[in-house]
């Protein structure tokens, strides 16, 4: 396939940006395995073991959240929807909120409960009422983990409870917490509540750093006896969102202590900038086939990049088209990729995107540029 290079320098509003006069030191995480990323730019900083299968334990619940958030957020399911505990969200295994059979509780409630105390009867309650019963509900959980590219991720029921089968990993749960974030931001302060009330019983978050870290606002937590202590924990500081996964630590202290460590170090050595505004375009792209001739590229929503701090130094980027773009070309296709360099050192990319439909040419023009695809990919 031919590509198409670009080349231009970025205007002066990134010249300001700081990039090291060494390399930036990783301290060490005492967990099997770990991820940290900025959420805005979506760049993982750093990494261990983070395809590597795990015991997702109670952190499958935040697949059980998003699909119960999207039910929320599409109508589906109303926040003060009465619905009644069956058999099996009643009897089932692990952390409670003590609902009781039969008796109407409002979603509302139920999401808070499996948010803040990852209550399993909640969970079971939310499957059964998106879907109709835990089976159904799974299914729709395996999709949508498809549709997010969770690749090494397979989930066979809503709580989390052990099951043969059932695993992730720590880069599929950043994705899924990413996801979290990104799409439901509305329910946000649901997950950084420290404590839960139902039934007459109160019970606290487990997430210890929220009781020690005013900037962390969520997500979750879990434990399995072999896969030891787990965390999902975001950071919010200056408009800047800090997203750390860790499995394997060796106590709840621990797994505070570690996740801790890799927040501050995120946002200590790291900065995070505007490249492009939504909507900007950063350069006209050829189309073959098509009604126009040109297709403008850039970014639907905010670009942004992070960087480590340091020292002052020019920036450039470099726009690398997929050629040949053919007709039809839909809003939001990927149609390349935005290099930052530093001098001849990349230094992160991002996907570029088309901005606007174009739709097929006459046979007639069509013809004329599968004529000129042809000669094009002869001679190169």
């Amino acid at each position: 396939m031919m590509r198409n290079f670009f080349r231009w320098l970025i205007t002066t509003v990134l010249m300001s940006v700081l990039l090291p006069t060494h390399a930036v030191t990783m301290p060490e995480i005492n967990a099997a395995a770990y991820a940290v990323a900025d959420q805005q730019s979506g760049t993982v900083l750093a990494s261990r073991d983070k395809d590597a299968r795990i015991e997702p334990a109670a952190l499958t619940k935040l697949m059980t959240a998003y699909l119960v958030l999207d039910a929320l957020h599409t109508g589906k399911l109303k926040a003060q929807q009465p619905l009644k505990v069956s058999a099996t969200g009643w009897q089932v295994d692990g952390s409670r909120m003590f609902l009781q059979q039969g008796v109407p509780v409002n979603v509302e409630t139920v999401v808070q409960g499996m948010l803040v105390i990852s209550a399993n009867d909640a969970a079971i309650t939310l499957a059964e009422a998106v879907s109709g019963n835990e089976k159904a509900f799974v299914r729709k959980m395996n999709a949508e983990g498809q549709k997010m590219g969770l690749t090494n991720t397979n989930f066979v029921n809503c709580t989390g409870l052990p099951a043969e089968g059932q695993y992730s990993s720590v880069g599929d749960l950043l994705l899924l917490a990413q996801a979290l974030v990104r799409d439901f931001p509305q329910y946000q302060s649901w997950f950084a509540k420290k404590s839960f009330a139902y039934n007459g019983v109160t019970q606290l978050n487990r997430n210890l750093l929220l009781f020690r870290d005013d900037q962390v606002d969520g997500l979750a937590v879990g434990y399995t006896i072999h896969g030891g202590y787990n965390l999902v924990v975001s950071s919010k500081r200056n408009e800047r969102k800090i997203i750390a996964v860790l499995v394997g630590a060796d106590s709840s202290e621990a797994r505070a202590a570690e996740g801790s460590k890799l927040l501050s170090w995120a946002l200590t050595n790291f900065n995070t900038v505007r490249l492009y505004p939504a909507g900007h375009k950063v350069s006209d792209i050829t189309v073959y086939k098509g009604a126009h001739r040109k297709v403008a590229a850039g970014f639907l929503g905010d670009a942004y990049v992070t960087l480590p701090s340091g020292s002052a130094k020019q920036l450039s980027v470099e726009l690398e088209a997929v050629q040949p773009v053919v007709a039809p070309v839909y809003k939001g296709q990927s149609i390349g990729t935005l290099k930052l360099l530093a001098g001849k050192q990349e230094i992160a990319q991002q996907d570029v995107v088309a901005l606007e439909n174009v739709g097929e040419a006459s046979g007639f023009s069509r013809w004329l540029d599968g004529i000129a695809m042809w000669w094009h990919n002869l001679f190169n």
